[in-house]
């Protein structure tokens, strides 16, 4: 029973997991080895009661194996070492010139994203990009829902700062 389990939170959050622990480490092979290490406290200590709640605690291992990481190697919060992402539709042939700006736009999004604190990058990348709940983000990050909003909130302000300021359109606002 265990393991059917087990195998269905592989299939659900293998993927999601991996481009977030990609995303936060920058770095491939430390994404891989984090994802299984992820998958292997899971299967030795996780009481599946409902799908929902392990999501959130999946992500909430990972992103604490990724601290743990970034602890140990005694690497600065922003990785100076750039993978880019694959995507499912690398083998398309399309338009080369949307293609380019595609990821020039993709470049600039992580780019941004750096910049921020690992708090706010986090919570803004579950949010936003895997969809979290607020709730999920709390459980996640062991925060209350309105800390996790407070944070979003100044996550997005940052966000957009962040992205005036490296476009050129800096404004005084912050």
């Amino acid at each position: 029973m265990k393991r059917s389990i087990f195998t269905d939170l592989f299939e659900a959050y293998q993927l999601p997991l991996y481009r977030y622990l990609l995303q936060m480490s920058r770095n491939k092979q430390v994404a891989e080895e984090l994802l299984q290490e992820t998958f292997y406290r899971a299967m030795i200590s996780l009481e599946v009661k409902n799908m929902a709640q392990a999501k959130a605690w999946l992500f909430k291992v990972a992103r604490n194996l990724f601290i743990d990481w970034t602890r140990k190697s005694k690497s600065e919060q922003l990785m100076v070492e750039r993978i880019q992402l694959e995507r499912a539709d690398n083998n398309n042939i399309g338009n080369p010139e949307e293609q380019l700006e595609n990821l020039t736009k993709q470049v600039h999004i992580e780019e941004v994203l750096s910049r921020l604190p690992e708090r706010m990058r986090t919570i803004l990348y579950i949010r936003e990009i895997q969809g979290f709940t607020y709730q999920e983000v709390a459980t996640a990050m062991n925060l209350s829902v309105s800390q996790v909003k407070t944070t979003l909130f100044r996550a997005r302000k940052k966000f957009r700062y962040y992205d005036q300021l490296l476009k050129g359109e800096y404004s005084d606002e912050r």
